[in-house]
Formats: structure tokens, C-alpha cells, sequence
């Protein structure tokens, strides 16, 4: 039934409200959970209180917050440097100390992987012909014998022509078996900037930060840069706990199919983040979408973003949180106070006009913003969107259904609730 608390987090989540209501009329007939929405409603004023109380700040404008908020992270910045030993990431020493941390950390540090055999053979049978010239070869074994496997691949996406990518290397991946994965660790390396420096530049023309992954490989790399070193050690720290479980996950997905019929095809879908045209209808309360990546970043009126949805993204993030809260116990004086309930936390302020805007308190939103040097109207508020979707999902379901139902539906992109 619509209200006013339906109608509060419709506004935040620019969703229709009519839909969000038989969305949670659904879910409370399936789970039983009655007034659950009203005790997420009650937790975002309680939890808005507090960190306003933390911030030292009363009756603040939306600009004032949001300053606000950006010195927090600066803040937090300042002393996780010190408390790692000041990890300089424009080296690559300094960049491994980083991520080094953060592994020591995670729990699974194993997973389900291409073995590297096979991903030489991948390269034997479609050759990088970019990447064989900026780097002097000729012959695809010439070049793997001097250079880092998993390096090369880091330089596919970005060196070679996306038509390419999909019509020829990707293609090839759909005949890849169970026999083809093996179980082991997941790595992380810093990449040479000066060897790979048309990748550096490509890089950070199309990412936002220095860092990516390989799914498939279980792979995390950085590429050392001057160009983003403001609170480029928070992010660095919560990123690299983003990617551990986002792997972690991936990892689950590729060994939960690997005995299908059409594993290949469903390692391209998710190396992809194939998001299938499922579009919700009113009509049926009971399909919500699985998004496995960041859409708005893409089109930031795509109509599923105002579909039910739950996005795996945003449990990754709030996994880094997670890692940020423990690292909190060992280093003494940080004060962090971006968690996990916070990254689905925003409130409505007037701006220094009187216009009521949202500001929201998700980690990645203001560390981004700071590190892009965005203005307050430009503020990011994509992560925080995704994360409270899932807060709704998991509120009747549980975090560890949300992950579970994310393996089982992913390629499909859509599940009945009535049936998880």
C-alpha cells in the first residue's frame, strides 16, 4: 500500500511510488516482515542523527554537509597512511604495501580460475596484434616468454579494438570447459607504467581510478599514477576489498556452472556484465532484476534503475566498508564512520537557495567526488541508489540470499521472489 514511507524512499530512489508499494506489499505477503520498510525508514533518521552528531553539525545546508562529508574521507585518508606506513601508490613498492594490507585481511583468498595454460593458448589461437606491436614481437610465444601473462591480459581491454574483443578472443572463450579452471590464489600486481604506458593512458581515460581485475583469471592490478593522489589511499584500501569479493563471487559463479552445458557461454556473460532488456511491469509485483554493474554510469536514465533490482556492486562496496571498519580496530584514533550503515544512508537538506536536494553518505559516492574534485551539484549518488535496493531486498531476504540469489539468476538478470 502506498504512504509516506514508500513515498520517501520511491523519492530518494527516483522510482515510481506505485511501483515500490506492490514491490514491498509482495514481499511483505511472502516473508511475513510487516512494518519492515517503516524500521528502515526509523534506522535512516536514527542513523542520519548520529553522524550529523559525529560531523558536529546542526541544521546544516546540503552544501555545508557535503563539505562536510569530503573532509571526513580526507580525514580518514590521512590516517590510513600513517597507519599502513605511508604507502606512496605513485610506486609500485607503495602500491603493493597497500593492497598487501588489505589482502592479510580477506578471508577467501583462494578461488576457481582459468589455469594459465589455457589462457596462453586463448592468445596463441587470436594473437593481440596491438599489443605484439607496442611491445616489439612478432610471435605471441615470443612475447610470453618475456613478458607477465596476467600483465597481458590487463592490456587486452584497452589495447585491442573492442570488435575484436567480442567477435574473436571472447568468442573463443564459449568453448571453455570445467577441466579449464583450477583452484589458486588470487593476485594482485602493480603494473610497469612506463612499459604499459598507452595502457596507463587508455586506463584512466575510461576508469574514473588506476585499478581493475580480471574475473576470470582472478587477477587485481593497479597502475601507478600522479595524476589521482588526492585520498588515493582510502580508496586504494576500500577498492581493493571491492574487487578481493568481487572476485570471491565470481569465483562462486564459475564453479556453481562449471558442469553446465553452456559454462562458456555464461563465463562471457559475466566477464561482459551482460544486463539483460528486462523491463518490470506494474503488473507483476513479483519479478525483480539482478544488475551486475553500475548502469547509471552508462545512461543515467536507463528505466531499470527505477525497476526492484539488487546489484552485486553495491555488496562488494559494502564489503570494503567492511575492511575499513577493521582496520579501525588495529589503528588507533581512526574514527571511521562510513559503514555498512551508511552506504544506503542520505537525507534531504536545503541548499543555501532553500531547494531541498539529497545527500547521501555512501563511502565510494564522496570518496569519488573528492578524488574527481566535483562540485556539489556534480556529487556522485549512484553507489548510494544500488545500495539501498539491496537494504530493501536484504531486509526481507538476508545478505547472504542477495549473494546466493545473484550466483543462481545473474545471466538471467531477472528472478521471481516467490521462488528464491
Amino acid at each position: 500500500m502506498r504512504n509516506t514511507v514508500v513515498e520517501f524512499f520511491a523519492h530518494q530512489l527516483n522510482t515510481d511510488p506505485d511501483l515500490l508499494a506492490a514491490s514491498i506489499d509482495t514481499l511483505e505477503k511472502i516473508t511475513d516482515k510487516k512494518n519492515a520498510l517503516e524500521k528502515v525508514y526509523e534506522e535512516v533518521q536514527e542513523n542520519s542523527n548520529q553522524v550529523l552528531k559525529h560531523l558536529g553539525l546542526n541544521h546544516p545546508t546540503a552544501e555545508e554537509l557535503f563539505t562536510s562529508l569530503e573532509g571526513n574521507v580526507a580525514t580518514l585518508d590521512k590516517k590510513i597512511f600513517q597507519a599502513l606506513g605511508k604507502p606512496l601508490c605513485n610506486t609500485s613498492k607503495g602500491c603493493m604495501s597497500l593492497t598487501e594490507a588489505v589482502l592479510e585481511k580477506h578471508e577467501q583468498k583462494k578461488g576457481f580460475f582459468l589455469k594459465k595454460d589455457v589462457a596462453r593458448n586463448l592468445l596463441k589461437e587470436n594473437p593481440p596484434q596491438n599489443i605484439l606491436a607496442e611491445l616489439g614481437y612478432k610471435l605471441v610465444d615470443e612475447m610470453l616468454r618475456r613478458e607477465d601473462l596476467f600483465e597481458v591480459y590487463a592490456a587486452l581491454r584497452f589495447m585491442e579494438d573492442r570488435d575484436w574483443l567480442n567477435t574473436n578472443y571472447l568468442l573463443a572463450y564459449r568453448n571453455l570447459k570445467e577441466d579449464d579452471f583450477e583452484t589458486r590464489p588470487i593476485q594482485i600486481k602493480v603494473l610497469d607504467g612506463e612499459k604499459w604506458e598507452k595502457v596507463t593512458k587508455a586506463f584512466l581515460k575510461k576508469k574514473l581510478h588506476p585499478m581493475s581485475h580480471l574475473k576470470e583469471l582472478g587477477f587485481i592490478f593497479i597502475i601507478p599514477s600522479s595524476q589521482i593522489h588526492q585520498i588515493l589511499t582510502a580508496y586504494l584500501f576500500g577498492m581493493t576489498s571491492h574487487y578481493l569479493n568481487e572476485i570471491t563471487l565470481y569465483s562462486n559463479y564459475f564453479k556453481y556452472y562449471s558442469s553446465s552445458s553452456d559454462f562458456g557461454r555464461k563465463i562471457v556473460s559475466a566477464i561482459r556484465g551482460d544486463v539483460p532488456q528486462v523491463q518490470k511491469r506494474k503488473s507483476d509485483p513479483y519479478l525483480w532484476l539482478v544488475i551486475q554493474r553500475y548502469l547509471f554510469k552508462e545512461n543515467p536514465s536507463d528505466p531499470r534503475l527505477g525497476a526492484p533490482h539488487i546489484n552485486p556492486e553495491a555488496a562488494y562496496h559494502a564489503s570494503a566498508s567492511v575492511a575499513l571498519e577493521k582496520l579501525e580496530k588495529i589503528a588507533k584514533n581512526l574514527s571511521f564512520h562510513f559503514d555498512g550503515k551508511t552506504d544506503w544512508l542520505a537525507t534531504w537538506m536545503p541548499t543555501k537557495n532553500g531547494k531541498q536536494v539529497l545527500v547521501n553518505f555512501n563511502f565510494m559516492d564522496n570518496a569519488m567526488s573528492l578524488m574527481n574534485k566535483l562540485p556539489f551539484e556534480e556529487r556522485y549518488y549512484y553507489h548510494f541508489h544500488e545500495a539501498l535496493w539491496n537494504k530493501i531486498f536484504t531486509t526481507y531476504f538476508g545478505e547472504d540470499k542477495l549473494l546466493d540469489v545473484v550466483i543462481k539468476h545473474l545471466l538471467d538478470g531477472w528472478f521471481d521472489i516467490r521462488k528464491i
